[in-house]
């Protein structure tokens, strides 16, 4: 375990104006079709609103699963959803914010302070600190989104393409 808190800020350039973002972000049953690395798992509703929970879930390969469970804090339409990780492997505050860039939406995930309550997750964060968190962001989470909004496939390819971008990304990291 670590008390040390995590920031960080991945982004990317969405081609979709930020409320057709902010529609996809904002239900929970289109998270597990683009972010392929984690489970997303409902709590009550698929749509979030200020309390609404849910669950991230993820299965590494020679290592335990991790997981913690989510609080929708606010919503800012079609600007910022703020959440609390507030039970498992991870608890601190993150969000997903928009910008709109030219008809296109600046999508970020930031860690406003997110710390390890495991010793599995606090190794992760000792060895990587948030570079990890980042990788797997760009090669999976907001890629997907991206696709996902375009309307491309998101199929037995593309996950191995994800996995392919994710293991190259952590081999990059050693």
């Amino acid at each position: 375990m670590t008390d040390e808190e995590q920031y960080c800020r991945d982004e990317a350039l969405i081609p979709a104006p930020p409320e057709r973002v902010w529609e996809v972000l904002g239900d929970l049953g289109t998270w597990s079709r683009w972010w392929n690395l984690v489970t997303v798992v409902p709590l009550g509703p698929t749509l979030l609103a200020p309390g609404v929970r849910f669950r991230f879930e993820g299965q590494r390969a020679g290592r335990p699963p991790t997981g913690w469970t989510v609080e929708v804090l606010e919503m800012d339409a079609p600007r910022c959803i703020e959440f609390a990780y507030v039970a498992g492997d991870l608890i601190g505050r993150t969000a997903w914010e928009l910008v709109p860039v030219d008809g296109e939406t600046m999508a970020a995930y930031v860690y406003r302070g997110v710390h390890a309550t495991s010793p599995d997750s606090g190794a992760t964060f000792a060895r990587y600190g948030t570079r990890l968190h980042s990788v797997a962001m760009q090669a999976d989470a907001l890629a997907g989104l991206a696709r996902f909004v375009r309307g491309e496939p998101l199929d037995s390819a593309w996950r191995a393409e994800v996995r392919a971008r994710m293991d190259a990304g952590v081999a990059a990291l050693d």
